[in-house]
């Protein structure tokens, strides 16, 4: 065999990483919903840190403003407003996976966005109570005396007291893009200003309008999961007494404190969730775009 005909024979390097570009190509446009977990997740998981920390401390401290309550956050350095949201990051992964490509196939097998949406939300929780608890324990002992750190529960802890309003939670978070975005779409595409955005802006108006309202609704169940993670009290009660326990406190803190104490509880969870899951749909949008060769 002549060389000429070896080099026929034998495809040239830049043939070989030309076929290796556009396998790569063919896979990210078939999985387009696990990349946006897998990307999307754990960039709007980590950059929230600051206002996740600040959502645990304000489950423990009823008398500091809005403000307030992110000062103690910030109080040992800017960078310190991350503290403890590594395990988060790691976490969102599997969570976001659980949002997008778990609800998404459980829709299509059952055809009803609720019960998807909750068995998204048990999957998701079955992920991240663990690390999340964690993080709030990390946040929680760095702002008080050594005399009232908590127990910091292990990350293979997938169970606790907590856990049941962590699944609530997730499922109220997450109607804003699943249920409310289609309905907010239509209003919001009729408000002066936004009529002249192009159709990724409007989407990304609606989809933020919507989890404000996702926000407002899930936030009870949030505040009894950071409160329930920084009380160690309740991991030795039954099932029972600790939804006796935590429905309590958050009843007699309202009752007591009135609609200031309500209200900042309600901005601050708005700060998180709003632009966790606009921030988290904005990602799976563009990577929906890509794979179907339209962005």
């Amino acid at each position: 065999m002549s060389l000429q005909e070896v080099a026929i024979a034998v495809p040239s390097a830049s043939e070989a990483a030309d076929d290796s570009v556009k396998g790569l190509f063919k896979w990210v446009q078939g999985n387009a919903d696990l990349l946006s977990g897998a990307v999307g997740g754990p960039l709007v998981v980590g950059t929230l840190t600051p206002q996740r920390n600040g959502m645990t401390l304000a489950a423990k401290d009823v008398s500091s403003s809005f403000f307030g309550i992110y000062k103690q956050v910030f109080s040992a350095g800017f960078f310190a407003g991350w503290r403890g949201g590594s395990i988060p990051v790691i976490a969102a992964v599997p969570q976001f996976t659980a949002i997008g490509p778990v609800y998404l196939m459980c829709e299509q097998q059952i055809g009803s966005p609720t019960v998807s949406m909750f068995g998204a939300s048990v999957v998701e929780s079955t992920f991240t109570f663990s690390a999340q608890r964690r993080n709030a324990q990390i946040q929680y002992n760095a702002t008080v005396p050594a005399a009232q750190r908590v127990p910091q529960h292990s990350v293979y802890r997938l169970l606790g007291a907590g856990y049941v309003p962590h699944v609530f939670r997730n499922m109220f978070a997450q109607m804003g893009i699943r249920l409310f975005s289609p309905h907010s779409y239509e209003v919001v595409s009729t408000l002066p200003g936004i009529r002249s955005l192009n159709e990724r802006s409007k989407l990304f108006a609606s989809d933020l309008a919507s989890s404000v309202v996702a926000a407002t609704l899930s936030m009870p169940f949030n505040h009894m999961f950071s409160w329930a993670s920084c009380t160690p009290e309740l991991d030795k009660m039954s099932y029972w007494r600790r939804a006796t326990a935590m429905s309590g406190w958050l009843i007699n803190n309202y009752r007591e404190q009135g609609m200031r104490l309500l209200g900042r509880d309600l901005l601050i969870r708005i700060n998180y969730t709003a632009y966790l899951f606009t921030g988290y749909r904005f990602v799976e949008r563009l990577m929906v775009d890509f794979s179907q060769g339209s962005l």
